[in-house]
């Protein structure tokens, strides 16, 4: 037990400089600024990843990507901006955020047949129970 403890105290103690570096990662953007850049991070999707946005993906291109959308919002370019310059480089396919009024028919097929399917099981034990 007391060599477990030394060799988790070891992690801590290496992991700190890590820890730290990641915070000095963005410096020059403000709060408001860091929200903005994990919001776009959070809708721009990975270009060698097929599933994941570059916030959560650890590939080069990710890295890369995300730095110069920090560099974009240090410029002064607003999301709009930044979503079409992307949009532009990479295609379509790299935009993340779905618009509702593009996809109404993608979010309001499965409630109606899940409400189709309620109303046809409730006959069906209604008329069964009879």
């Amino acid at each position: 037990m007391k060599n477990l403890l030394n060799i988790f105290k070891l992690i801590v103690a290496l992991s700190l400089p890590f820890s730290l570096c990641a915070e000095n990662l963005y410096s020059n953007l403000n709060p408001e600024e860091l929200k903005r850049l994990n919001y776009l991070s959070d809708n721009i999707r990975c270009p060698k990843c097929s599933y994941g946005n570059i916030s959560s993906s650890n590939a080069p291109i990710s890295k890369d990507l995300k730095e110069e959308i920090a560099e974009l919002i240090n410029i002064g370019y607003s999301n709009e901006e930044i979503f079409d310059l992307m949009e532009k480089r990479y295609g379509d396919y790299v935009i993340l955020k779905t618009d509702l009024d593009d996809n109404k028919t993608l979010f309001l097929v499965p409630l109606m047949i899940l409400i189709i399917s309620i109303l046809l099981v409730t006959t069906y034990t209604i008329k069964k129970s009879k």
